[in-house]
């Protein structure tokens, strides 16, 4: 336990301290990101204010040492920023990555040269939603067109637990009436229950399960299911990618999330006739491939 500082600074310090012994690479900026959340401020008010004096430091104290124990910052807060949203997060599902933000991306731009090119109803579903960020950015650009109709969005998860958080991140931001939510084992329902998709979003599992087994940093608190691949990190894109011929609309887009250097063996796995087409991040590292279905 941390001692109880008179002001900012005193405790800024002492929590870099706390948090740099605990191992946290990161011990300056997560201590500032814990204040700022604790006491209700942004980190610029912090730098500005180093002699504001805490009234209540027990919070602070807390959250520094959930942090100290691994637990990431964004289950200490309860959310995390991503693509200009604020997602509720928790043990129930994955920490959405700032590398999914490429793959919303490339789902938007999809939707919406689809839903300019010809009246048709269209059909997008996301698989393995977790926490619903990706769903929830889809939803909120195209709020309208899922209104009227024009689009269906799926969004389903193997978790109920991960689809509870989902259905209150997707209610927090006024779009829960829009989106259809299932639990389902990959695109299991699509072509029975429910419709096949003309574009497939899908951040699955691909971390090996070695390196999962190791519990470095988040992978400690984030449940297995949501990160474990198996032996090569392929096992869920695998079976997903075979079952596409059965499952998708004729045509279909699809768009997967997956690790560094997995980019070729999706190549190798996907069906015959499919176009693949790899997207790199802003470093450069392969981390989507788009499959264009014949």
């Amino acid at each position: 336990m941390i001692g109880t500082p008179a002001t900012v600074r005193d405790a800024l310090a002492a929590a870099t301290r706390r948090l740099h012994e605990a191992g946290s690479p990161t011990a300056r900026l997560d201590a500032e990101v814990l204040l700022a959340h604790v006491i209700g401020r942004d980190r610029a008010w912090l730098l500005a204010h180093p002699e504001a004096a805490l009234d209540e430091p027990a919070a602070f104290h807390a959250a520094v040492d959930r942090r100290a124990d691994g637990e990431p910052v964004a289950y200490v807060r309860g959310f995390k920023d991503w693509h200009s949203l604020r997602v509720r997060t928790d043990a129930r599902a994955l920490i959405p990555r700032p590398e999914t933000e490429l793959l919303a991306d490339a789902a938007i731009a999809e939707i919406a040269v689809r839903l300019a090119r010809d009246d048709a109803p269209l059909v997008a579903w996301d698989v393995a939603t977790g926490s619903g960020a990706l769903a929830l950015a889809i939803a909120l650009r195209f709020r309208q067109s899922l209104a009227l109709g024009r689009l269906t969005l799926v969004a389903s998860d193997l978790s109920p637990d991960a689809l509870e958080l989902a259905a209150e991140n997707l209610a927090e931001h006024g779009v829960d009436g829009v989106v259809d939510l299932a639990c389902a084992d990959l695109l299991e329902p699509a072509g029975a229950s429910l419709p096949r998709p003309d574009v497939v979003t899908a951040n699955l599992p691909y971390v090996a399960s070695a390196e999962v087994d190791e519990r470095i940093g988040s992978l400690g608190f984030e449940p297995r299911i949501a990160l474990d691949g198996g032996p090569d990190g392929l096992d869920l894109l695998s079976r997903l990618l075979t079952d596409l011929g059965e499952r998708v609309a004729a045509g279909a887009a699809v768009l997967l999330e997956h690790g560094v250097e997995q980019a070729e063996a999706i190549r190798g796995l996907a069906p015959a006739g499919a176009s693949v087409t790899v997207v790199p991040d802003l470093a450069g590292l392969d981390r989507v491939v788009r499959l264009d279905l014949p």
